[in-house]
């Protein structure tokens, strides 16, 4: 029963994991945290004898093609695909029909409770960041890498995304990367700018404006 109980939970877990590598810059542990849990529970199956091979191919199928969606839409075609696949490979890893439902059911509520809790604390998908502030901080609207940012020292300004620590701020009409000391500051708050270190324009929340 308890091994059965680490099972499922295991599961639910990775998909917790999975969410987080979403909502959080720790990418990479939650990505390796979710991977282990995946071993952890297909492995279990196989030494089981309650999967087999067509099982993980299915599974990793299935993640691939959830993956694929997420950088070229399919209109959820792909996506769907990936998530039948999944569960393919989850009910199919158990030989309890029932317990294998309620594994589902349970990490189908862990993953809706998860993205409540991240996007309720101010948290926003952020997987392309990086390449959406690549875009957005073109030379006409202020970033320049060589740019010395020296003449912001001082000002105050808006920020656009959410920091934590890094994200879009707004000064005189131009938009920038701010990066704050590890502080979390939420979107549309007014900030300052308190140093220029290394070519990043730290900010902190102008306290005044409250």
């Amino acid at each position: 029963m308890l091994s059965d109980i680490l099972l499922a939970l295991s599961f639910s877990l990775a998909f917790i994991c999975i969410v987080a590598i979403f909502f959080t810059d720790k990418k990479i542990l939650f990505g390796l945290i979710a991977l282990g849990l995946f071993i952890y529970f297909y492995k279990t199956g196989l030494d089981r004898g309650e999967a087999d091979l067509i099982t993980i191919i299915a599974f990793i199928s299935g993640i691939l093609l959830l993956v694929i969606e997420l950088f070229t839409p399919s209109f959820g075609i792909l996506g769907s695909l990936g998530v039948i696949l999944t569960i393919y490979s989850l009910m199919d890893s158990l030989n309890n029909s029932l317990f294998g439902i309620i594994v589902l059911l349970v990490t189908a509520a862990s993953v809706f409770i998860s993205v409540t809790v991240f996007i309720k604390l101010g948290f926003s998908a952020d997987l392309f960041n990086k390449s959406i502030l690549t875009n957005t901080q073109t030379k006409e609207r202020g970033f320049n890498s060589k740019k010395d940012y020296t003449y912001l020292y001082g000002k105050k300004g808006k920020t656009l995304s959410i920091l934590r620590p890094t994200g879009r701020i707004i000064i005189d009409g131009k938009i920038y990367d701010g990066k704050t000391y590890g502080d979390f500051i939420k979107k549309d708050v007014e900030v300052e700018v308190v140093e220029i270190k290394d070519g990043n324009i730290y900010v902190k929340e102008d306290t005044k404006c409250q």
